[in-house]
């Protein structure tokens, strides 16, 4: 049975179905900050040692200030401090270092950060570095647990779960008294956002018909997009890093309330084989949208739930268009992440105020999404997959090569900012063409498995732009050389997925092999038919 069938008949995109489509995505203007905040929680702000005591021989900080000592001289770097014994610094003065046990910092951009509070610069430095890098692995856990669970228990109990972790974790967080609390309790937040995200998406394209389905896939992503703007205008009125944790984890407790509003996945019930409970969401979708077509629902028997087979992960693999599919789509979230996070390591960082950089960060995905709307139906997913990945591709080599002959910083910016764009395409239509690849069993898996590949991506390029900064001449340029070449590649590896575009979603492995299977054997029956006309005619 195609679930589609029956949603083109009590309402592809309704009024019931739009409201809890709004409903689930509210919770993406949370998640988009919870992918970022660490940027805001562990910003590093300009430092040097701090003056203590008068007892102490380092002067005190306003005798720093306004005193001149003309006996001693003192140097007050970012980790040392440097005495001078004698009255001047030249060459041959005899100068004694010690490292820094305390730090004044910078207040401009934040007043407090984790980083300042805890001291975590100079030697300490690369704690912040790991712990960074140990939350962002939650997202990839997340990913994948998310998968499981959302495919083996419903899109309805792992939403509802995640977003009562994230209110939990996020709110401890805040009021953590060390770096290990502290870098766990956000390891299960960043992990719980992922899970709210994919199931949001996957939930919110599973109760929409084929023709609407480019809304559902889109819309979400200007929440997203509201989600980072916001959280810059949180960071510039509050500049604390504890509060600004909270009013960002604060407004996941409305969600809570989510177990009562939205309604478990009836595509998801109907691949359980729980007819009933199907049968009374479709029955409420069509109430609410005054189509109640019974003849749509003749399908859908009051009999008690029926034997269905269970999948795993596995399964992605267990065929070999699954196969096909998996790898491909995998290969490219990957590559997707190294180009996007490509031009914000090697293009720079925008010159001005911290606040409006995160702002016009925001703000540059919004051309993006606009192009998704009347492109994505008109020319296809894959045409336009293609298309913007090339697009960043093509743009990232063009960075690397203006490293290379001029340097110029306003050259390297545009440029960087076109390629983002074209990638932001690309990252909007994987989401889309990946949910209507895969089978409703394995769906979350899948995507799941794919986030994970992207947060793999995220993970490895401060460090492949590392390992490439040595190499003379090419230093700054050859990460970009790599990753624009990588995205060329990997978009045509695309050519071998078929096309979606208004198609109905699988609901089974064997979806597609019976649809070709049927297109088949109407083909053969046509072409008989005509045959025997041809011998009756002669």
């Amino acid at each position: 049975m195609q679930f589609d069938t029956i949603l083109k008949n009590v309402g592809e995109f309704g009024p019931y179905q739009k409201r809890v489509y709004f409903l689930l995505c509210l919770p993406v203007l949370c998640t988009a900050m919870y992918d970022i905040i660490s940027v805001y929680l562990m910003y590093t702000p300009a430092h040097r040692c701090a003056t203590i005591s008068s007892g102490d021989p380092y002067l005190t900080e306003d005798t720093f200030r306004n005193q001149v000592n003309i006996s001693r001289k003192y140097q007050y770097g970012e980790c040392v401090i440097e005495v001078f014994n004698n009255q001047s610094r030249g060459q041959d003065s005899n100068a004694t270092t010690k490292p820094c046990s305390t730090w004044t910092y910078d207040e401009t951009v934040f007043t407090s950060s984790f980083v300042s509070e805890h001291n975590l610069v100079c030697d300490d430095s690369s704690a912040s570095a790991y712990m960074q890098v140990a939350m962002h692995c939650g997202s990839i856990v997340g990913s994948l647990f998310q998968g499981f669970i959302s495919d083996r228990f419903g899109r309805k109990i792992t939403f509802c779960g995640s977003t009562t972790i994230i209110l939990l974790a996020g709110m401890g967080s805040a009021f953590s008294t060390n770096i290990y609390i502290f870098t766990i309790l956000r390891f299960i937040q960043t992990a719980c956002s992922g899970s709210v995200y994919i199931t949001a998406f996957v939930l919110g394209l599973e109760i929409v018909g084929p023709s609407k389905r480019r809304w559902a896939g889109i819309l979400i992503n200007y929440f997203y997009t509201a989600g980072l703007i916001i959280l810059a205008g949180i960071g510039y009125w509050i500049r604390h890093w504890k509060y600004i944790q909270i009013a960002c984890s604060a407004p996941a407790a409305i969600f809570l309330v989510y177990w009562w509003l939205i309604p478990e996945s009836p595509r998801w019930l109907i691949s359980q084989g729980k007819q009933k409970e199907a049968r009374r969401i479709i029955l409420k979708i069509a109430k609410s949208n005054n189509r109640e077509d019974m003849l749509a629902l003749e399908q859908l028997t009051d009999d008690e739930d029926e034997p269905v087979k269970k999948y795993g992960m596995w399964h992605l693999l267990s065929t070999r268009t699954m196969l096909c599919r998996s790898v491909i789509i995998w290969a490219n979230w990957f590559v997707i992440s190294l180009t996007y996070y490509g031009f914000y390591f090697n293009a720079g960082n925008l010159s001005g105020d911290f606040y409006l950089n995160q702002l016009i960060a925001g703000l540059v995905e919004i051309p993006a999404t606009l192009l998704l709307l009347p492109l994505l139906d008109t020319i296809g997913r894959m045409k336009l997959f293609i298309l913007g990945m090339c697009v960043g591709g093509v743009f990232l080599l063009l960075t690397g090569i203006v490293e290379i002959l001029i340097s110029s910083h306003v050259v390297t910016v545009t440029l960087a900012m076109i390629g983002k764009l074209g990638v932001t395409v690309g990252f909007s239509v994987v989401y889309i063409w990946a949910a209507e690849l895969f089978p409703t069993p394995l769906r979350s898996s899948a995507m799941g498995l794919g986030c994970a590949c992207s947060n793999i991506g995220y993970i490895m390029t401060p460090y492949i732009v590392q390992l490439t900064s040595s190499v003379p001449v090419l230093g700054k340029a050859l990460p970009l050389l790599l990753f624009g070449g990588l995205a060329l590649v990997a978009s045509f590896l695309t050519v071998l997925l078929p096309e979606t575009t208004n198609e109905h979603l699988p609901e089974t492995l064997q979806s597609d092999h019976r649809q070709k299977s049927s297109e088949i054997i109407t083909d053969v029956t046509r072409q008989s038919f005509l045959l025997q006309n041809d011998l009756v005619s002669t």
